[in-house]
């Protein structure tokens, strides 16, 4: 009988993952100029209207390979790195980016404008099979250690659980004409890195605050044990005391936090940006770039269409907690599989550049939240 492969614990999977990523990074270094984007598009078309530069073409193919190496995963096109995409966007020193210690900095570069992983959410690379169990435990009652003179020791044991992902599809599509493709004074490559990363980041953060749970991943609104407050009946404008009762439910219920932070929509951030502490009072609700000490990630990707009884369709959600309790993993390296498709769109002479990756993403802890999905920010 054929022995069941073990699997790899959650801390030997984020250092894999960071060994990949110095792997990555020290690429990058070694291929620099040579990774242009626009050259590996031009040589997946047919009949490019100049000669390729076949040492970059050959970059990109000895890369691709090296990531099918290491993890065995055949791409259908071929395997480009986040941080190919990612690495004029941010602003890492040389030295972090080789480092084997996948630190928040290290795994926030993959995809820096994505609110969830450039806010410090735990990346994973390199899972396999259908499906993948991270055990939790629930908080720890912190009397239990403690009893008087004669006491019995007390009984209380921890209760332990699974946070699974799960593999989706996500792909994301960018269209170009062969002209643009051909136009030297244009910089295809920071044009196609950029689409690419903010449709990518776009697709990730839906899935995890917002996601279906069907063709895409359970994100935190959805998730049945998310602690939920109530602003009102029919919901209500935000108050400081709303704020404050956010953070009160997460600091009982997740104590310190790796990376905290509140995701807003950009219309519930003007909200509270317009809205007075105390009636006639010089200060607002959410001023600078932090609320409550708390870094704020606004993303369109916090719904501002929820309903609270007679409030249908209007009501904003608003989310506090650890990003760094939410895993990312990707089956296979953190990288898309690109792929040119130049025949369907062929007559009208464009060239589309399809991204792909299998991804799961749920929360590790879903105590380390708390939201309100009912606050009115018209």
């Amino acid at each position: 009988m054929e022995a069941t492969p073990i699997r790899p614990t959650l801390r030997e999977l984020q250092r894999r993952t960071a060994d990949e990523l110095g792997l990555q990074a020290q690429s990058l270094q070694r291929y620099g100029s040579k990774l242009d984007l626009r050259e590996l598009v031009l040589s997946k078309t047919r009949h490019p209207l100049r000669p390729l530069d076949e040492r970059k073409v050959s970059a990109w193919s000895e890369l691709s390979e090296s990531l099918r190496q290491r993890g065995g995963n055949v791409p259908s096109g071929t395997w480009v790195p986040l941080k190919a995409l990612t690495r004029d966007l941010t602003t890492s020193n040389s030295s972090s980016l080789t480092t084997a210690r996948l630190d928040r900095e290290n795994a926030a570069s993959l995809l820096p404008s994505s609110a969830v992983i450039g806010g410090g959410a735990t990346v994973l690379s390199g899972l396999t099979g259908s499906s993948y169990g991270i055990t939790t435990t629930t908080p720890l009652d912190p009397a239990d250690g403690w009893i008087a003179e004669g006491d019995p020791a007390p009984q209380r044991e921890p209760t332990f659980g699974e946070s699974r992902l799960t593999p989706k599809s996500l792909i994301v599509t960018v269209t170009l004409s062969r002209r643009l493709l051909h136009d030297a004074a244009v910089d295809v490559n920071a044009l196609l890195s950029r689409e690419l990363v903010t449709r990518l980041a776009h697709a990730i953060d839906l899935a995890a605050i917002n996601g279906n749970g069907t063709s895409q991943p359970l994100g935190l609104l959805g998730n049945a044990d998310l602690d939920v407050l109530e602003a009102g009946a029919n919901g209500a404008a935000p108050t400081w005391g709303h704020l404050v009762d956010l953070e009160h439910s997460v600091a009982t219920r997740a104590g310190q936090m790796a990376a905290p932070a509140f995701l807003m929509s950009p219309a519930l951030a003007k909200k509270l940006r317009t809205t007075q502490r105390v009636s006639g009072g010089d200060l607002f609700l959410f001023e600078g770039r932090d609320l409550l000490g708390y870094p704020v990630r606004v993303t369109p990707n916090v719904p501002d269409n929820l309903t609270k009884g007679t409030s249908s369709g209007v009501c904003s959600a608003l989310v506090l907690g650890d990003l760094a309790e939410i895993a990312v993993g990707f089956w296979g390296p953190a990288a898309i599989d690109l792929l040119v498709d130049d025949i369907t769109g062929a007559k009208d002479g464009r060239v589309r550049i399809i991204a792909r990756a299998d991804v799961g993403i749920a929360p590790i802890r879903v105590g380390a939240f708390a939201a309100f999905k009912d606050l009115l920010a018209a």
